[in-house]
């Protein structure tokens, strides 16, 4: 199992964390990954609203390339994943623009939560954990592009989404139901409307709060971004302390794994997660 990976932009800045953890996991489950070269922004949601050529030639730029490599393309952010899997789309159905732009062979394109979810699994996933995480209570939360508007594994559904909680339950830790799981988290606003992006956030992590996780899970690096770094924006914004640490899902599949927190970039997350930690050990 080999992949050419397309990182985008977040996973090389803000997102390190996820690119450390998503590698080291990989290596783990022996996945093969070779990072592409001389990748670009794939236009995000940015470009759509200043130059639609660009949110399309920006993405066609890096399907050509994974054509040329002959690999299929696999990534973490599902901005990235939603904008290059448009383009896709728009070639397979629309034979004028894929003769248009030379595109002979659409690659496959995956995210990376749908290769631990369906094309490893649950199962196989459960054979390889080496340090069970029995009593961690998590909450998984999917933001709005995980899992819209394409379908996890082809078959998931939109709005109650089921594949993180099948990896982490393979850990041995306890889901729990979370009705707010696929609301938006406000990220994209938070530049153009700061309290209301806050607002958003803020009724995710209330309602996570009263549900007592011992942290939330997450695949998506803006969802991250709200729910860790502006976690204390957030408190001060509705008033109310909310303490909860917030991991990538590859951070928490690590730990169960084995790979120690450091090298999963746990250090580097806003709310502590001490406490989380402490009760693995």
């Amino acid at each position: 199992m080999s992949y050419l990976y397309y990182p985008g932009c977040s996973l090389k800045g803000a997102a390190i964390d996820y690119d450390e953890s998503f590698r080291a996991v990989a290596s783990a489950l022996d996945i093969g990954v070779e990072e592409m070269k001389d990748w670009e922004c794939c236009g995000a949601t940015a470009a759509k609203s200043v130059d639609k050529n660009a949110s399309v030639s920006l993405p066609l730029g890096t399907l050509k390339s994974a054509e040329k490599a002959g690999k299929d393309l696999l990534m973490l952010c599902p901005s990235c994943y939603t904008n290059l899997m448009s383009v896709k789309v728009k070639a397979q159905e629309d034979m004028v623009f894929k003769e248009t732009h030379s595109l002979n062979k659409v690659p496959e394109i995956k995210q990376f939560l749908e290769v631990l979810a369906f094309d490893i699994g649950p199962e196989k996933l459960r054979e390889r954990i080496v340090r069970s995480l029995k009593g961690i209570k998590v909450l998984t939360y999917y933001g709005c592009l995980v899992a819209r508007p394409f379908r996890l594994g082809g078959t998931e559904s939109h709005e109650r989404p089921m594949a993180m909680e099948r990896l982490v339950e393979a850990t041995g830790a306890q889901t729990v139901f979370f009705p707010s799981k696929v609301e938006c988290c406000g990220g994209t606003l938070l530049i153009s409307r700061e309290k209301v992006a806050l607002k958003l956030c803020g009724n995710i992590l209330k309602e996570a709060k009263k549900l007592a996780p011992d942290c939330i899970v997450v695949a998506c690096p803006l969802c991250h971004f709200m729910l860790d770094a502006k976690q204390a924006a957030v408190e001060k914004e509705i008033g109310e302390k909310i303490k909860i640490p917030v991991l990538y899902i590859t951070q928490l599949l690590g730990l169960a794994l084995g790979i120690d927190h450091k090298r999963l970039g746990l250090q580097r997350l806003v709310t502590s997660p001490k406490l989380l930690l402490q009760k693995i050990k």
